[in-house]
């Protein structure tokens, strides 16, 4: 057990560390160590989380929904809408066609988006 432990805190804290060693290792060269494609996978779910929470937060606001509104649609915590457009927490499949229904779009279009927003 740790002590003096805060979970975000110590998310925050390794995002500011994991984002400074992407930097670094954006200067290293292509035959880098064997551990840099995994730190770049993890960034990139980074960015997909992102995406993601840029998107969901467009098409709630385009059907002037609020958070607690869609929360209650989708059988979802309000507060798990927030970390979701804030690119802190992923939808399961399961969660990402229970916010489409609720916002009367198809999965498709929020991918396309997303898509859209990471090239």
């Amino acid at each position: 057990m740790f002590v003096g432990y805060i979970p975000w805190t110590s998310s925050l804290k390794q995002k500011n560390h994991l984002s400074s060693m992407h930097s670094r290792l954006e200067d290293a060269a292509p035959g880098g160590p064997p551990w840099r494609s995994r730190i770049i996978v993890y960034m990139q779910s980074d960015h997909i989380a992102t995406a993601f929470g840029r998107v969901l937060r467009e098409q709630r606001e385009t059907r002037g929904i609020s958070q607690e509104d869609l929360a209650l649609s989708a059988d979802v915590d309000r507060s798990f809408v927030s970390q979701m457009e804030r690119g802190i927490r992923q939808p399961t499949l399961t969660t990402l066609m229970k916010l489409c229904k609720a916002l009367g779009v198809a999965p498709s279009t929020i991918v396309g988006r997303m898509e859209r927003l990471l090239d």
